[in-house]
């Protein structure tokens, strides 16, 4: 998510690469990546295909990827041949078939012409032609980096739930997971792939089941792969105590989320673990089950998000 190329940076060290891409809502803006010393890019979808970037006007079933595989092409171009792309933050729903149209693969409709790669317009999708992708891209190798389990489709998945908070409504969600089974059936046939039941399919509106299907990719929870880069086992053992933080705490963050990938380190090595969250939500107890022993809010009134996010500093000091 937000964040990951400053991570990596301050870690590793690299250079910052900034191109002009096709924002999320088709219009043009400034997006960079990283590149570490070993030649390995680090993309973040958030800073082309991110939901700040369309947070007035978000709409999931009309923004487009295209951005974030512009930025893939970008960095395969300049010889990078290993690539880690960060899913957090996304504002999409079009199951990557804006990065991959990005990278060449066509997407057609019954007349042969490419659909708009965005997540309403895959119920247009007739066929897929993946025989002028970029040559290059058949050559790398991707490491998906992403914090959720879920599928693509179903009450579980990508639209139902993380539609709503990138601007679906109740319509909208019931037409994304009917045009993400779509789609995938079309990648079935065409294909040969099964991307239905993929674990972690539904990370960023489907973004790692679409790439999974053209790509050599291997999807891997993010802060796994943080926590691996950091040598944070070493890092934790004979502490006595583990302080972590969450925006909100709720039933998501015990599938893969940064608290609960914490928790699972810091029990092998029974260390405690207690987070500190903006607010808690439905089914939170579920990240007991993973090594956390307690979860704190700062809030100290029940006051909508708009109002609270603004106290959020001075909760935190209290």
């Amino acid at each position: 998510g937000e964040g990951t190329l400053e991570v990596f940076e301050s870690i590793l060290g690299g250079e910052y690469r900034t191109i002009s891409v096709v924002a999320p809502d088709f219009t043009n803006i400034q997006a960079s990546y990283l590149i570490l010393p070993s030649g390995t890019a680090v993309i973040e979808m958030a800073k082309a295909s991110g939901l700040p970037l369309v947070e007035d006007h978000k709409n999931a079933g009309e923004m487009t990827s295209f951005g974030t595989g512009e930025l893939i092409l970008h960095a395969i171009e300049n010889g990078c041949k290993y690539v880690i792309l960060g899913l957090g933050g996304s504002a999409t729903n079009d199951g990557g078939v804006g990065i991959l149209s990005a990278l060449g693969v066509k997407f057609l409709d019954s007349s042969g012409n490419p659909i708009k790669p965005c997540g309403f317009h895959l119920e247009k999708l007739h066929s897929v032609d993946a025989s002028h992708m970029h040559p290059i891209v058949k050559e790398c190798s991707f490491t998906v980096a992403c914090d959720v389990e879920n599928t693509l489709c179903g009450p579980q998945g990508a639209s139902f739930v993380f539609g709503p908070q990138k601007g679906a409504t109740p319509e909208d969600v019931v037409r994304l997971d009917r045009n993400l089974d779509h789609f995938a059936q079309v990648i079935k046939r065409d294909m040969g792939k099964d991307i239905l039941t993929l674990v972690g399919g539904g990370a960023a509106g489907g973004i790692s089941a679409g790439m999974s299907a053209f790509l050599r990719t291997e999807l891997k929870s993010g802060i796994h792969l943080l926590l691996e880069t950091v040598g944070f086992a070493s890092l934790i053992q004979g502490a006595d105590l583990i302080i972590t933080g969450e925006g909100k705490v709720d039933g998501q963050s015990a599938k893969g989320k940064v608290v609960s990938g914490i928790g699972q380190y810091a029990k092998e090595y029974n260390v405690p673990v207690i987070v500190i969250a903006g607010d808690i939500g439905d089914d939170y107890e579920d990240v007991l089950e993973k090594g956390i022993c307690g979860v704190f809010s700062i809030n100290h009134l029940a006051l909508p998000y708009q109002e609270i996010r603004h106290r959020a500093p001075r909760d935190l000091k209290d």
